[in-house]
């Protein structure tokens, strides 16, 4: 008689639908009813204790309102089932937290019977006194919370609903769902934006010691700025048990610069670190430079943070670029650490001069350079050749005692092969880089048989032989 009694009070409600012309469609929003479909109404921070939301932090009154139209009602063993996404679990949920009106002092008359905590569903069965018309259902966030442990990093959950029951004997959806409510989303506690420095030019007039850059003085870059941005969520009491109660720490922002570090003198904008982001010792308020890693560390000391290059002028600069990645340590107000929050160029610039290579040198090859711009012999473009050079394993090879003679304007110099294997013995690629603007080499291998070469010409690029 129940059974038949319900599919009764379906059938009347659907046949009422139908003459009427009324819209067989619940609705479902959040508290405020404010969110419009594609944004989610609460944000949690990726760094803080994802195990337990607590609802009532996020919205305050019920997470969300599910409303029953004029001619929708739930009869007897209809069911509602919520169903949570993106590996969201149900933290806690009884038949308690469903209520109605968004009072928690009025639960509906449900009972749960599948899924609860620990799974992503929760299914109700409506008990015999039903839930009429025109009311609306909501989640107690007294009673009810999520575990997002296993949701990734800048993950969302939404809540979907399904309302079912039997019409005819038949096993139907009711009032247009499954509805989805867009419920949480999740978002860093900070973000990093790297702005980069003016580019820069290393000049051959003043031997590339000089970096000409914005205006600036000799052997400094541009400046770049790093900027971090709290999330407005990562604030006391938000969101989730175990939230820090203060905001995150400005120097627990690590900075790792990237890029070649020989020849540079200090890199300003943070305080000296080690690689894995502890303070240095002895404390130092520069990045530490890792030459070796062509890497240099800092733990930022104010946001946002000013930085600049200042190289020492002691190496012929090839054209180059710095990235800064920014992570974060652990906190000591309570955040965990992020490997990334942002990264970019801090700073790049390129080079005047000209350079060559060859990886085929021997005693009896000869490395003829000419200048093609007319316009070195004085100051810092006086036409200077250095030779570096690299065995064949690619180890770097030292040179001792070798001396080779600068370019005089549209003039030529010749560098033996015989010269070059004595004073850089091992050398399979020789390397070099001339303070011209524009030259042309040969590589020329005397051979029993005459002689073969090969040509290139440049113009303020890199040419290979």
């Amino acid at each position: 008689m129940k059974i038949l009694k319900k599919t009764l009070v379906a059938a009347g409600i659907a046949t009422a639908v139908s003459a009427t012309g009324a819209a067989q469609a619940a609705t479902i929003t959040n508290d405020a009813s404010t969110d419009v479909p594609a944004t989610f109404a609460d944000t949690i921070v990726n760094e803080a204790s994802s195990n337990t939301v607590d609802l009532g932090a996020l919205g305050g009154g019920a997470e969300f309102i599910l409303q029953m139209g004029a001619l929708e009602a739930l009869a007897e063993e209809d069911s509602i089932t919520l169903e949570l996404s993106n590996g969201a679990r149900w933290g806690a949920i009884t038949a308690a937290s469903v209520i109605i009106g968004g009072n928690a002092s009025v639960p509906a008359s449900v009972a749960l019977v599948a899924g609860g905590p620990g799974s992503t569903s929760a299914t109700f069965r409506v008990t015999a006194a039903g839930v009429a018309a025109n009311v609306a259902l909501g989640l107690d966030p007294a009673t009810a919370s999520l575990n997002m442990s296993a949701v990734p990093d800048n993950g969302t959950v939404t809540i979907t609903a399904s309302m079912s029951g039997f019409v005819g004997g038949v096993a139907t959806s009711l009032y247009g769902s499954p509805l989805t409510f867009n419920a949480v989303s999740s978002a860093p506690a900070r973000v990093a934006t790297v702005t980069a420095a003016t580019a820069g030019v290393f000049s051959v007039a003043t031997g590339f010691t000089t970096l000409a850059s914005g205006g600036l003085s000799a052997n400094t870059s541009a400046n770049a700025t790093i900027t971090v941005t709290d999330s407005l969520f990562a604030v006391a009491n938000g969101h989730t048990t175990g939230v820090p109660a203060a905001g995150p720490t400005v120097t627990n922002n690590f900075v790792t610069i990237s890029g070649p570090m020989t020849g540079v003198a200090s890199i300003t904008g943070a305080n000296a670190a080690t690689s894995v982001g502890a303070a240095a010792a002895p404390a130092a308020a520069s990045f530490a430079l890792d030459t070796a890693a062509d890497a240099a560390y800092g733990l930022l000391n104010a946001s946002p943070a000013t930085v600049n290059i200042v190289f020492d002028g002691s190496v012929a600069y090839d054209a180059s670029s710095y990235t800064a990645a920014v992570a974060t340590t652990l906190d000591a107000a309570g955040y965990a650490a992020n490997a990334d929050i942002g990264s970019g160029t801090i700073a790049s610039f390129t080079r005047n001069g000209s350079s060559f290579t060859t990886n085929s040198f021997g005693s009896l090859n000869k490395m003829t350079v000419t200048d093609l711009s007319g316009a070195v012999g004085a100051g810092g473009a006086d036409g200077a050749i250095a030779i570096t050079a690299f065995a064949a394993d690619g180890t770097a090879v030292t040179c001792t005692g070798l001396t080779v003679a600068n370019l005089a304007a549209n003039g030529t110099t010749t560098i033996q092969g015989a010269d070059v294997l004595a004073a850089c013995a091992g050398a399979k690629r020789i390397d070099g880089i001339v303070n011209s603007t524009s030259i042309q080499t040969t590589n020329t291998k005397i051979t029993a048989d005459g002689a073969t070469s090969q040509s290139g010409v440049n113009a303020s690029t890199a040419i290979s032989n």
